[in-house]
């Protein structure tokens, strides 16, 4: 019986057309025939698969040969161990059985025969006097169980009959216990026999086992599919032990499917309760439906139960006649199967609302937080929801590559004000060295484009007319001076597709291939030519190449009329004036687009391969170090046991009683003298006399004697002992400085491993992971879970920050999940509100509140511990998308609410110097110098941060490629707490993250 998924391979039968005289092909192993070739090929590979399972021991992975071969192998051994004369009483015990795991079947099958024998079976026989022998059984009487009765007159028992059945006493007592008895032939005693019951012989231990057992069993049984298929035995045992084939009708599958559709059906109202013979005739009409289906002709509508079934009551002298009378399907329980057991987990939105709220999300910006809560009617003149994103994708992409980069890591929070900085008087180091550094992936300094794959298609090559200011840029009409400067509002209106006031004689929304002049913006790439807004140049020459495609052309043009209006001089003072104006959505979305074509260059795949790498030898080390943790814990377990052993021998001593003899000031106690009395030197006081007499100077000298021996003795007991005691003292010693060092050890070790899956944690750069979804398909981000250290480079010039991000930022979901699990069809959401009362849409507006995201445009965030954990309790963990989400909050929890607080505590630090110093400055004397020292120090904090990673490693910015700048203040004297330094294996100096310098160029 092969198995291929759960189900019997089935051997095809022949063409009815196929004769002795067709010719054709006959497979091997199943004598299947084919006339076709082609059929009988594709039939021979789908048996070489090895896919199929050998039934009878489980082994899986095989081809239909080899399971068949293996199960013929294993039937044949199961042939030879079991037991011949068991087969068929099992067999007949297990036929047309509905248990339905076969574990159970093989458990009740082996408590039933296990002290039942049969004849012919070889057993041990026990006697009395404790000899055992080898025997084998002859024959078996079994005699039936015997009750406490009382009798009017003689009884025969006769198996069947129902007339003179004896009447039951009132408690039913058993009498006698049923037994069998055997003649057991005995082959070592010259073929005597022994007449024994059951408690004194027993099967060998090794025949007859529950393995043994189910191996038979397995290879003896099958059944169909269906739940509660009965177990049926093979056809060829079936016909050796002439067993019944035909399956009984009420174990049909219809006839099952029916019973159950009529219980339910025909189940009573629950306003009352039916009559008994409402009931019997129910269940007789329903019975009568079953055999009607299944064909069964009967004489009378009712069906009896053999008597071996029938369940004494006790009571008249009828009571069993009327048990035998009772129709079956009286006994056939009305209630309905219970529910199905749930299985968690389970869709999220299944589960019934917890009564509780998702805690309040906050926004970037307070405009964000006004567009949310009015229902999305705010225009925005700060940084819009979609650009959320934008920003985050290129932190997180030049933080996490920062080495291939070449940037120090920087907070978002510096991010978002370089991108908003406009102050044309003092450079923002943080803005200009994204740029360049990204733009310098582009293109490498002999001119040559590293973008490779699909991105390389994204440039296409524009004409060489529209790259050089000819006749081609010119104006057909003379136009209207255009004034030295212009607000961003005048040119917010400047559109691509014509929808400003203005009506330009020609079809181009903007100048910026005039802008290039005769150098193209890759030959400017090459040369890095940054300086003094060279880079904003570059990227419009970059930007006006990708706009030829379709795909990019509506944002590029967008952004071009702002940088190159078509009525403004095409310069580079035109191109740095108005990058100052540009939006900073403007801003995001053109580095979005060049640091999305960075990121296919072979210095980014370069930088991936190495950081995989570097992640399999960490788990190679980690592993190493998870062994020797091992070794020493087990060796620590040794040594501890010693310890105990010894540690009743070297408890410290408990502190001595004191003695009992009495203490004297002046030496030895002597108690000859009269307590109220002096001592006379008067000769005559050795006589005796009337009164209390004095002991002599040679008792008290013998006393004196025997209690220097005692102590001497006690001495040199002491010092014996000690003798013994100073060596189980050095082992236990020992002991303990083992135990110590074997501490360290493991302490070391687990240091090691946490480093490890730090190092593991830094290098993983291969994507972002995202830390789960809730029941709304709401995608929550700690950035900082992998791919960079939690407070950023430790090396990095604000690096005293102490945070990087400090925030769960929280995405909206994707209209696609949207549509599949909350805006459900009508019917759906119809029967959603019947079970819990309200829609899905519904259920989410009161959970969530007015804090909702509503796709995956729109982002919030969670700052706050406290609203950290009541995040984790609002998620359910018999959800399938939050069991997973809150799993990982628990796990990272701890971490997180480390960082928040440092990204609090650093804006908390913030705002009181800046309150402090704006209070100084109020009670100053305002000069022209204290004015221009104020605007000085009061410049944004963006401006505070320096690539020194470009320093070390290039010897100047990015931007300035050039000239060496004169080195800033580096505010990193201080370093952040919690943060590691993070040293080089082979020179012991501060590297990047990964462990070592990486050349990407």
């Amino acid at each position: 019986m092969v198995v291929r998924g759960k189900k019997v391979v089935v051997i095809q039968d022949p063409p009815k057309t196929v004769t002795d005289s067709t010719e054709g092909w006959v497979m091997n192993g199943t004598h299947e025939f084919f006339t076709d070739y082609e059929s009988y090929i594709r039939r021979l590979e789908y048996l070489k698969q090895k896919k199929f399972i050998d039934a009878v021991n489980g082994k899986s992975g095989l081809t239909f040969f080899e399971a068949l071969e293996s199960e013929n192998r294993s039937a044949k051994a199961i042939d030879d161990i079991f037991p011949p004369p068991l087969k068929d009483p099992i067999l007949r015990k297990v036929q047309f059985s509905t248990i339905s795991r076969m574990d159970d079947l093989v458990g009740a099958v082996f408590d039933e025969f296990k002290k039942d024998f049969f004849p012919g079976e070889s057993v041990h026989v026990f006697f009395e006097d404790g000899e055992n022998f080898t025997g084998l059984i002859r024959e078996k009487a079994k005699f039936p169980m015997i009750r406490q009765v009382h009798q009017e007159k003689p009884v025969v028992q006769q198996p069947f009959a129902f007339t003179h059945t004896p009447h039951r006493g009132p408690d039913g007592t058993v009498q006698r216990p049923s037994f069998s008895r055997y003649f057991v032939r005995l082959p070592d005693m010259s073929d005597k026999e022994a007449l024994v019951d059951d408690k004194h012989i027993r099967r060998d231990k090794k025949v007859f086992t529950k393995q043994n057992l189910r191996q038979f069993l397995k290879s003896s049984l099958q059944r169909e599919s269906w739940i509660g298929a009965p177990w049926l035995v093979k056809e060829h045992l079936a016909i050796t032990h002439r067993l019944p084939m035909e399956i009984p009708p009420h174990l049909m599958q219809d006839a099952k499917l029916l019973a159950n559709k009529q219980m339910l059906q025909m189940k009573p109202p629950k306003t009352r309760r039916p009559r008994p013979s409402e009931e019997v005739a129910r269940q007789q009409q329903e019975l009568h439906r079953m055999q009607q289906m299944q064909g069964v002709r009967m004489s009378t509508p009712t069906l009896y139960l053999p008597l071996t079934l029938i369940q004494h009551t006790g009571g008249g002298p009828n009571s069993i006649q009327q048990g035998y009378h009772q129709p079956l399907v009286a006994r056939i329980d009305p209630r309905p199967p219970p529910p199905p057991v749930i299985r968690y987990p389970i869709e999220d939105t299944d589960l019934p609302p917890n009564g509780r709220q998702r805690p309040q999300l906050n926004y970037l910006t307070e405009e964000q937080k006004a567009y949310v809560e009015s229902g999305r009617r705010v225009e925005f003149d700060d940084i819009s929801m979609e650009s959320t994103g934008l920003l985050l994708e290129a932190w997180n992409t030049l933080n996490v590559q920062c080495e291939v980069y070449v940037l120090d890591s920087f907070t978002l929070d510096d991010f978002k004000d370089a991108m908003e900085y406009r102050d044309p008087l003092h450079r923002c180091e943080l803005l200009d060295e994204v740029h360049c550094a990204v733009l310098s992936q582009i293109v490498d300094k002999t001119g040559k484009l590293q973008i490779v794959g699909g991105m390389a298609d994204m440039i296409a090559e524009v004409d060489d007319s529209t790259s050089n200011g000819d006749s081609t840029s010119e104006y057909t009409t003379p136009q209207p001076d255009v004034p030295a400067r212009s607000t961003r509002s005048r040119l917010s209106h400047v559109d691509p597709t014509n929808e400003n006031g203005r009506t330009p004689t020609t079809d181009r929304p903007h100048r910026a291939a005039e802008m290039l002049g005769e150098r193209s913006w890759k030959t400017r790439l090459a040369a890095r030519d940054f300086e003094n807004g060279g880079w904003i140049v570059i990227m419009i020459g970059l930007l006006h190449q990708l706009s030829a495609k379709p795909m990019w052309k509506l944002r590029c043009d967008k952004i071009l009329a702002e940088l190159a209006p078509i009525d403004f001089e095409p310069t580079l003072d035109t191109a740095r004036d108005q990058y100052l104006e540009l939006n900073v959505n403007l801003r995001l979305s053109a580095l979005q687009m060049i640091t999305l074509l960075s990121i296919s260059t072979p210095a980014i795949k370069h930088f991936l391969e190495s950081c995989s790498e570097d992640m399999t030898d960490v788990r190679k080390r980690k592993t190493e170090h998870q062994k020797d943790r091992k070794a020493c814990i087990e060796e620590l377990q040794v040594k501890d046991r010693d310890r105990r052993i010894l540690w009743p021998q070297n408890m410290p001593d408990s502190p001595t009683q004191g003695s009992a003899e009495p203490i004297f000031v002046n030496g030895e106690g002597d108690d000859t003298l009269e307590t109220n009395q002096a001592g006379s030197s008067d000769p005559d006081d050795d006589a005796p006399s009337a009164g209390r007499s004095l002991r002599r100077a040679s008792d008290r000298k013998r006393k004196r004697d025997e209690d220097t021996a005692r102590r001497e003795k006690e001495k040199a007991e002491k010092a014996e002992a000690a003798k013994k005691e100073s060596k189980q003292s050095r082992e236990f010693k020992k002991l303990e400085k083992d135990i110590s060092e074997l501490k360290d050890k493991i302490a070391e070790h687990e240091a090691k491993i946490q480093d490890c899956d730090a190092d593991l944690r830094e290098a993983n750069v291969q994507r972002t992971k995202v830390l789960g979804k809730d029941r709304y398909c709401n995608r929550y981000y700690w950035f900082e879970r992998n791919g960079q250290p939690f407070g950023g480079l430790p090396r990095s010039s604000t690096a005293s920050y102490g945070y990087a991000n400090g925030r769960i930022w929280v995405q909206g979901p994707d209209d696609m999940e949207a549509e599949g699990f909350i805006n459900l069809p009508p019917d759906q959401q119809k029967q959603y509100r019947q079970r819990f009362g309200m829609t899905v849409v519904e259920r989410r507006k009161h959970e969530e509140g007015t804090t909702s995201l509503l796709n995956a445009q729109e982002w919030g965030f969670y700052d706050d511990p406290q609203r950290l954990d009541q995040l984790i309790g609002w998620l359910e963990e018999k959800g399938d998308r939050e069991k997973p989400l809150r799993k990982e909050l628990c796990t990272w929890r701890d971490t997180i609410v480390q960082y928040m607080e440092a990204y609090k505590t650093f804006h908390n630090d913030e705002a009181a110097k800046k309150l402090e110093q704006e209070e100084e400055h109020a009670t100053r004397v305002s000069t022209r110098r204290a004015e221009r020292e104020e605007n000085s120090a009061a410049a944004e904090r963006c401006t505070k941060w320096t690539n020194t990673m470009a320093l070390d490693e290039m010897g100047h910015l990015h931007s300035r490629p050039g000239r060496k700048p004169v080195p800033k203040i580096r505010t990193s004297g201080v370093k952040a707490k919690g943060v590691a330094t993070l040293v080089s294996r082979s020179t012991g100096k501060a590297v990047t993250r990964q462990g070592g310098n990486y050349s990407f160029k």
